[in-house]
């Protein structure tokens, strides 16, 4: 399907849930989003005053937590119009607003989010030792690779929380690489199909921040319900 398609049945989705509904939702994503930009602003204001080493630490302590925040808030919106659309296309239960997210949820996140934090880090580390060795006209492109490598994982990540999602629901015992695994082969040959619904959503991106982010609301909730198409087009091979 394309991303005209795509939208089209994620707006359709969107109609048959109460707004109060997924508009607070749509708040708490805006939320997750806007946190980490507001947590570096605040850590870069304060770089390079000399402040009390507890306070330092406890302000270190906050950021984190803020983030963790932030990537479970970001999580169970994925998760919440993903059973959402599951209800309205097979029917069941309306999904609360935590979505049940279990204990194992946050577990396999949490291990999702370090295997991802480190092999990013260690692939920049080892772009940046070789930028510094190499003329400037090698080190942009080395950087534009290095973009386009990191948008490429990114878009082959994208179905990771709904795969764990489904593992914890049905009970299935799969390691979480096994679960990066799934989602790298469910991408597969869809990578150029995702690419461009997410750049289909590019100027809705802009108007909401135009709007400080109130368009989000709507926006995010629309978003998600498209991408959460996309991965049960993908289980059923018709995407």
């Amino acid at each position: 399907m394309k991303a005209k398609e795509i939208r089209a049945l994620a707006r359709e989705n969107l109609k048959q849930i109460p707004k109060k509904i997924y508009m607070s939702m749509g708040l708490l994503l805006v939320v997750a989003n806007i946190i980490p930009s507001v947590v570096n602003q605040v850590t870069d204001s304060k770089s390079g005053v000399g402040v009390n080493i507890i306070f330092f630490l406890l302000e270190i302590a906050a950021v984190f937590l803020l983030e963790i925040a932030a990537v479970i808030l970001t999580a169970n919106g994925y998760i919440f119009f993903d059973r959402w659309r599951n209800k309205i296309q097979k029917g069941g239960e309306e999904p609360n607003a935590w979505c049940g997210l279990s204990g194992q949820h946050l577990a396999r996140l949490a291990v999702y989010g370090v295997i991802v934090s480190v092999t990013l880090a260690i692939v920049v580390v080892i772009v940046g030792l070789v930028i510094s060795q190499v003329p400037v006209a090698v080190s942009i492109i080395l950087l534009i690779l290095l973009v386009v490598l990191l948008v490429w994982i990114e878009l082959r990540l994208t179905y990771v929380v709904y795969v764990i999602d489904d593992d914890v629901r049905t009970g299935q015992k799969r390691s979480v690489w096994a679960e990066i695994g799934a989602s790298w082969k469910l991408t597969k040959g869809r990578v150029w199909k995702l690419l461009c619904l997410k750049l289909s959503f590019l100027g809705w991106y802009i108007l909401t921040a135009f709007t400080l982010g109130i368009l989000g609301i709507w926006l995010m909730p629309y978003y998600n319900l498209a991408i959460a198409e996309t991965y049960e087009q993908s289980k059923e091979d018709k995407y």
